[in-house]
Formats: structure tokens, sequence, C-alpha cells
């Protein structure tokens, strides 16, 4: 009788906590609960000023960007960073709305030379993609196809901006049979790659166990490709 009093007035004091209170308790247990999984050290918030931790950088980055669930460790071979960054983006002539992505980066082993590239989605023409294009005005859409044939399954969903000059390294690395895996496994994710580091981005997408799992292992698997690549295909092409 006493359990059945505590249990209804446990489920009485949960109709009254507000629906973002109890969203925002969700999404910190699933990174909690994947940080336990993977072996990682999760922090929680962490302020971008605070030198404490290093900063995820990559085209979200901003100066009023507030990152969440920051966690930090390593997984087969590679150190991985997992946070979740909100911030409210504005651009002239387009309607202020608030992104949420959730980041995980892998540092790769070796291939600190390949170019700066993002891979996004060809059906985004949202504020973020008019403020991405802004913040990378150095460069341009990459036109696969010099190398061999693309299937529709990448050229329709995915677009690969980086400096017009770097295209055929870009398209070395993204070449066909990468991109058929990509097409077919990566869904609604973004890539990008900048200095040393991968960036998987999963955007609007509510965290649970199976997207951050997915991230990860789309994120290992790119990660190996990117650090098995040729290094005398970066030279050919410079």
């Amino acid at each position: 009788m006493k359990q059945h009093i505590i249990h209804k007035g446990k489920a009485k004091l949960q109709q009254l906590v507000p629906a973002k209170v109890m969203q925002s308790r969700l999404r910190k247990r699933v990174f909690q609960q994947f940080a336990v999984k993977l072996g990682l050290v999760y922090f929680g918030y962490v302020d971008q000023r605070d030198d404490e931790h290093s900063l995820v950088r990559g085209v979200t980055v901003s100066t009023k960007h507030r990152d969440n669930h920051y966690c930090i460790g390593s997984f087969d071979g590679y150190d991985v960073t997992v946070v979740e960054r909100v911030d409210t983006l504005h651009f002239p002539g387009k309607e202020s709305r608030t992104h949420n992505w959730t980041v995980m980066t892998f540092d790769l082993h070796r291939n600190h030379d390949i170019p700066h590239v993002f891979m996004g989605l060809a059906t985004r023409h949202d504020t973020f993609h008019a403020h991405l294009l802004t913040k990378l005005a150095h460069f341009a859409k990459i036109h696969v196809g010099v190398l061999g044939q693309y299937e529709p399954g990448f050229t329709n969903h995915y677009e690969l901006f980086a400096k017009p000059e770097q295209a055929l390294t870009i398209e070395r690395l993204f070449n066909p049979a990468v991109a058929k895996t990509i097409a077919s496994s990566f869904g609604h994710f973004m890539l990008e790659i900048d200095d040393g580091t991968l960036y998987v981005y999963a955007e609007g997408q509510r965290p649970t166990m199976t997207l951050l799992e997915k991230m990860l292992q789309c994120g290992i698997w790119m990660a190996h490709v990117a650090d098995d690549f040729e290094d005398n295909a970066l030279d050919e092409a410079q």
C-alpha cells in the first residue's frame, strides 16, 4: 500500500515537471549512458571560454553557441569528442532559427594535409546553409564525376564544398566507392574534415543511443578512409 502511494506521488510529480525539463533530463541520460558504454568521460555543459576543455570547432562554431553533454575519450584508437551544440543563426532575408547539432569528432592519425572539405545535404537550403556559404566564402561546390560515375543516391542527397583548386583531391577522397557507402549508410549526417579532425554532424535529430552509435560507426569508418588516403594523391593534386 505504501509503495503504491509513493508510486502515485512520483507519477503526479512527473506530471508537474515541464516537458522541456523532462526532455533535457532524457537527453542527458542518453549521453551519459553512451559515455559509460564507450568508456568516455562525461562533463555536461562546458563554457567555450574555459581553457580546461578543448573547444569543438568546425563549421558550427561561433562566439555564442552553447555546448551541452560534452564527452571525451577514445575508441578504436581514435580520440573522440561528443557534444550537443545549440545556436541561433541569423541571416538577412531569412528567418532566424535555433539549430541543434549533435557533433562527434575524431582526431585523424596521419592525414593532416587533407584539404578542408564539408559534405552537406543537397536538400538543405535554409538559414544554416546560407550561413555556411557565407562563412566558407572561399569554398565552392565540387562537381564530382571526373574520375568515375557516381550513384544518384550520393549526388542527389549530398553536396561537397571545398576550395576549387582542391576539387580533384576531394574527388579522390570521396571516390565513387566511398560515396556509395556514404549514400547507403550515412542518412542525414553531414561531414567535415579540417586540420586533421573529422566532424560528423546530426542536425535536428533527437539524441538516442541508436543515433550516437550510428554516428560513431560512420565516423570510425570515415576516419579510416581518411587515414588510408594515399599521400601521393595529395602531392599530385597540389
